[in-house]
């Protein structure tokens, strides 16, 4: 009898700790987003890609969300085999609604072991500079516009 209300005593302290943590930041919310959205491409996944963009985004050269999801399924179809290393540059919160997000972001068809890697093997390069907002709670990508990066870019 004494063992059972000891295990209840260390469920109920397990919860109430985990509860007490159970609020992330905004800064790992976005994070979370980030990984999300990697495991999602990596995956080629555009079920687990569409929730993370805005029903509203717009990026570079006019492109809406359905364009964006397009340019990825057809990606996706060309590429059998996706693996990316990501790297956050930068993380600003603009108020606690908004924040923009400078990703760099190597494209390659095999595993990446790490970013010492990139100077041995052949990769895409992508700078994305992304607007994020809370939109009911959850954190989106609104935004983006991406260019060419260089290996000096990750290794920074």
């Amino acid at each position: 009898m004494m063992l059972g209300r000891l295990g209840t005593l260390l469920l109920l302290l397990l919860l109430i700790t985990a509860c007490s943590n159970g609020e992330k930041t905004p800064e790992e919310q976005i994070r979370e987003l980030l990984d999300t959205g990697e495991q999602a491409v990596e995956s080629r996944s555009l079920s687990a890609v569409s929730p993370l963009l805005s029903a509203t985004y717009s990026g570079g050269a006019g492109r809406n969300k359905q364009a964006i999801m397009r340019l990825l399924a057809g990606y996706f179809v060309a590429h059998q085999s996706i693996h990316l290393l990501t790297q956050v540059s930068r993380l600003e919160l603009i108020g606690e609604q908004r924040a923009e997000v400078t990703l760099f972001v190597a494209v390659a068809g095999q595993p990446f072991s790490g970013v010492s890697q990139l100077l041995s093997m052949r990769a895409d390069l992508i700078r994305l500079d992304l607007t994020l907002a809370a939109e009911q709670g959850e954190w989106q990508v609104q935004s983006g516009e991406w260019r060419r990066a260089e290996k000096r870019d990750f290794l920074e």
